[in-house]
């Protein structure tokens, strides 16, 4: 009982958004209200078609990415973020922009999101930044692993030539979707387990708060194992050439598919700060930008690095919302940041005709 009494209180008063922990403080998500054209994931996905079917499926763009593009630091009312602000410079010339982002996000889970709603929208453009901070991370978040409970989007994963890539990082959250991957994927207790997990959430809100709860304490455990190792936002974080080598392969993939199926690329390097020494170290940062570079040309995709369009004074400082430590944050900037970042996009995609 003081277990339960203990995790009820962690729900009521100390639960954080972790769709907002990477934010800090000191940053705000921007959010829509009435036409909805800023997505994360398979839970609101549905309301951006929605919004993009009553305007009349006009042409999009589709414009992936990680918590920068919806983070306002130090967000004063009326403020709002590049993808509203590219969304209005790209309806003047009649094309429709619709954003995934999430916090983090890394590869494989864009190729789920671009297997999932390509087919919808059938765009003719694909912005997509490559954060060489993101490369490292892997897995699949179930928000995004839900999308492959759709039988066509798990099938067409399974199609492309980048499946074995990213087929190892799905496999704790693929979600069966056909009757030969059930047999294989599920067996009778996890179904079993699976019915009494969804009856427990429907009825019982500690049970329905557990993924957070869950998250909030990894959270917590990661945010203080970094300050007793004594890591910092400026610690230096090279990627594992391994896991390098297999996502640069993705996104030779992911490319390649996206201008098969008729749709332009922009790649791009996202802002990076410049007036602080950083976490990336700078010879691999160069040589990751030159392949970038290098991968965009091999097929005529667009590519632009914006990487210093943010000036010093425009960047975030992370207080985090359990303990109130504070960094400095090389992701996140204010609105004047985000116009920078909008009129960067804008004008690459001028030059590729959009």
């Amino acid at each position: 009982m003081l277990a339960l009494g203990s995790l009820e209180y962690a729900r009521t008063h100390i639960l954080i958004k972790l769709a907002d922990a990477g934010f800090g403080a000191e940053t705000a998500g921007f959010a829509q209200r009435g036409q909805i054209t800023q997505c994360s994931d398979a839970v609101d996905s549905n309301r951006c078609v929605a919004t993009w079917t009553k305007a009349g499926k006009p042409p999009t763009v589709l414009w992936f990415g990680n918590s920068q593009l919806s983070g306002i630091n130090r967000y004063q009312p009326g403020d709002v973020n590049a993808p509203e602000l590219l969304r209005r410079a790209l309806a003047e010339r009649g094309k429709y922009l619709v954003t995934y982002s999430q916090p983090n996000a890394n590869l494989t889970e864009e190729a789920i999101v671009w297997n999932a709603v390509a087919p919808t929208y059938r765009p003719k453009l694909l912005i997509l930044p490559v954060c060489y901070d993101d490369i490292r991370e892997l897995g699949v978040r179930d928000t995004i692993g839900d999308f492959t409970e759709r039988p066509e989007v798990t099938a067409s994963l399974e199609s492309r030539p980048y499946w074995p890539v990213i087929a190892p990082s799905m496999q704790q959250s693929l979600k069966a979707s056909s009757p030969q991957a059930a047999e294989s994927h599920q067996s009778l207790q996890t179904r079993v387990e699976g019915k009494a997990t969804r009856f427990l959430a429907r009825h019982w809100p500690l049970w329905r708060s557990k993924p957070s709860l869950r998250g909030t304490l990894g959270f917590a455990v990661h945010t203080l194992r970094n300050q007793m190792l004594g890591i910092h936002s400026t610690s230096k974080r090279p990627v594992d050439a391994n896991v390098y080598r297999d996502r640069m392969e993705l996104l030779d993939g992911m490319v390649a598919d996206a201008r098969a199926q008729g749709a332009d690329v922009l790649l791009y390097v996202p802002p990076y700060r410049q007036d602080i020494d950083g976490p990336y170290p700078m010879a691999q940062y160069r040589k990751f930008k030159a392949e970038l570079k290098a991968l965009a040309e091999r097929h005529g995709a667009g590519f632009v690095d914006i990487d210093p369009v943010v000036p010093g004074p425009e960047w975030a400082t992370v207080t985090d919302e359990l303990f109130g430590f504070k960094e400095a944050d090389f992701m996140h900037f204010t609105a004047a940041g985000h116009k920078r970042l909008a009129a960067g996009i804008d004008q690459a995609a001028r030059r590729m005709g959009y």
